[in-house]
Order: structure tokens, then C-alpha cells, then sequence
């Protein structure tokens, strides 16, 4: 009876805790779709339900695809995020695009691959943009050579954070992607296994956003 009880109890949280979150999703404006949301250590995908789009009865809501457990920041969450401070900014921002080291593996959303040549730049004068050059043809020792990465940004997806405008020092290259191996942490981006990721790219269409909650 314990068990049972305990059960009960746990699928009620559930519940409760779902329905909380689809009356937050709720008070977003129409036109979004697709929610990408993280909040405690948790990432998962939501989808607008309308009735236009689904034939439902009445009203519209919200409807979860998956969720998943996830890193982000190793000092946490951060309203006014900084280059270097460990944090993931928190608040609401639409997903730019996916992209990789790996081919198009069908994604739902637009897709750039990476190439030998590309970086996303933490210099002062193309800050917080992808750039592409030839390797030691300028010094960029404070951006990121995406080609290195092979195993977190085998799949990713760039998010709209510090792009209009882009203030210096506010922080770049902020990401949604593969977990490095063991890693509990990362400098500011969410991290999930690949094959979520993946399902990610595939799942997600260009308008999705991302709401980093605390």
C-alpha cells in the first residue's frame, strides 16, 4: 500500500509540475511553436498544440516530446552573463540554427556544417558571429575553432544570445550540444547526450526557441 501510495504521489508531482509549465508556455506569444525549455538540470521539448493545427476540441496548450537530463553553466544560471563567468543566460531566445561537424542528418530546422575553415569568434571586431578563414591566417586565441570540436559539436545548435546588439564581453558562442564524455559542466552552453541531440535537430523547425529558466 506504501508503494502504491508513494507511486501516486509521484505521478501526481508529475502532473503538477507539467501543468505548471504549460500555463507558463501558454502566456508566450502565438506565432511560437517550439520550446526547447532547461530548468533544473533538465532539458526537453515542447509543441503548440492549436486548434487549427491539431483539430482539438477546444483551447490550445501545450504538448511535451521528450525531456531529458542536461548540463549547463559549472557556476550556474546568470541574468547578466560575461565572457569567462561559467554562467548560461537565462531567459528567452530563439534558435538561429543547428549545425555540425557531422552532415545534415535531416534536420527539421536550417543546417551549416562545419568545415576546416570555420570558427565562431570571440575577437573584438567580428565578436559573437561565425566567421570562416584559413587556420593561422589571423590570430583568434580567444574564439572557438568549431573543427576541433568533433564530439560536442558533432550536432548544435547556435542560439540568438548577445546578437542584437552584440555587446562586447557579454559573452558568445553560447550553444546547445553534445555532452563531451564524462562532463558535468560546461563554460555557459546546455549540453545533452548525442542522441538527444540529434533527436533535437531532427524534431525542431526554424522558428524553435530556447527558455533557460532558474
Amino acid at each position: 500500500m506504501k508503494i502504491i501510495l508513494a507511486v501516486i504521489c509521484f505521478i501526481s508531482m508529475i502532473i503538477g509540475r507539467d501543468n505548471k509549465t504549460v500555463e507558463e508556455l501558454s502566456t508566450l506569444p502565438k506565432e511560437v511553436k517550439q520550446v526547447i525549455l532547461v530548468q533544473d538540470y533538465k532539458l526537453s521539448l515542447w509543441n503548440r498544440t492549436d486548434v487549427e493545427d491539431c483539430g482539438c476540441d477546444e483551447g490550445s496548450g501545450w504538448e511535451m516530446a521528450f525531456e531529458v537530463p542536461c548540463h549547463y553553466g559549472k557556476n550556474g544560471l546568470s541574468a547578466d552573463r560575461r565572457d569567462g563567468d561559467g554562467t548560461t543566460p537565462i531567459g528567452l531566445f530563439k534558435v538561429l540554427y543547428s549545425f555540425g561537424n557531422a552532415p545534415d542528418p535531416g534536420a527539421g530546422m536550417t543546417y551549416r556544417q562545419i568545415q576546416r575553415t570555420s570558427y565562431w569568434s570571440g575577437e573584438k571586431e567580428d565578436y559573437n558571429t561565425w566567421v570562416e578563414m584559413e587556420p593561422g591566417s589571423r590570430d583568434m586565441k580567444r574564439s572557438e575553432y568549431l573543427y576541433r570540436f568533433k564530439i560536442s559539436y558533432k550536432y548544435a545548435m547556435a542560439i540568438d544570445f548577445n546578437t542584437n546588439p552584440v555587446i562586447w564581453g557579454k559573452g558568445f558562442a553560447i550553444f546547445i550540444h553534445c555532452d563531451y564524455l564524462d562532463d558535468q559542466t560546461t563554460a555557459g552552453c546546455v549540453a545533452i547526450e548525442e542522441q538527444y541531440m540529434l533527436r533535437l535537430v531532427k524534431e525542431c523547425k526554424d522558428g524553435t526557441y530556447l527558455w533557460v529558466k532558474e
